[in-house]
């Protein structure tokens, strides 16, 4: 059997509002559909997520459970991964048509590369703006959104249980890897306080600008 190039791991808590626009934008990858699969971890969400989740089952590789936190969700999700390639989405973003192959293209083009990044977009105070990722600035980079070889990311020992998990987890890998740069805003990142990622203990949609993304 054919390994498959990406495992894409959404962890997702009480974003029923978001959801469907994150999974639509990951089945709409131009990456064909049989290079990448699809982990959920619904973490105990109560908000209807279950009931939206089980119209893509067939099509996502669900799972549903009590609720554990975001960095425990990651790491299930990395311990599940068939993929060469790990890549997080979180549910309540969503990404370009072209997110999964550009970066796939990317990395292949360097074989030294172990995270492949690119430029974002970010809706904050009801407004989408660019965000150009500096590169080799590791603190304009997110957790999400980003390539990562599936080995190097098990090798440095996953997610741990910090506040900014990313940037902890993007200083382990850098010892001793490379990362390249995508310089196209291929992820729409949502910032607001019901994120998963502003839980420091455990850790309406909005159309896109007029301007082109990709």
């Amino acid at each position: 059997m054919t390994k498959l190039l990406v495992t894409v791991v959404m962890a997702t808590y009480n974003q029923a509002g978001y959801l469907r626009q994150a999974l639509d934008s990951i089945r709409a990858q131009t990456l064909p559909y049989n290079d990448f699969e699809v982990i959920v971890i619904n973490d105990g969400s109560t908000d209807g997520t279950s009931e939206i989740l089980r119209g893509y089952e067939g099509w996502i590789r669900l799972i549903e459970r009590e609720n554990r936190g975001l960095v425990a969700s990651c790491n299930e999700g990395l311990g599940l991964a068939q993929g060469c390639y790990f890549a997080r989405l979180d549910s309540d973003d969503f990404v370009a048509p072209e997110w999964l192959e550009c970066l796939v293209d990317a990395s292949q083009a360097n074989p030294k590369a172990c995270c492949v990044y690119s430029d974002r977009y970010e809706l904050c105070y009801g407004q989408w703006r660019y965000v150009k990722v500096q590169p080799n600035n590791l603190y304009t980079l997110q957790a999400c959104g980003t390539l990562i070889r599936t080995n190097a990311l098990r090798g440095a020992g996953g997610f741990r249980p910090f506040y900014w998990e990313e940037y902890d987890l993007y200083l382990r890998l850098r010892q001793v890897n490379e990362f390249a740069h995508v310089p196209r805003p291929l992820y729409m990142y949502r910032k607001h306080t019901d994120r998963m990622t502003y839980d420091a203990v455990s850790y309406t949609h909005l159309t896109l600008p007029t301007k082109r993304i990709v």
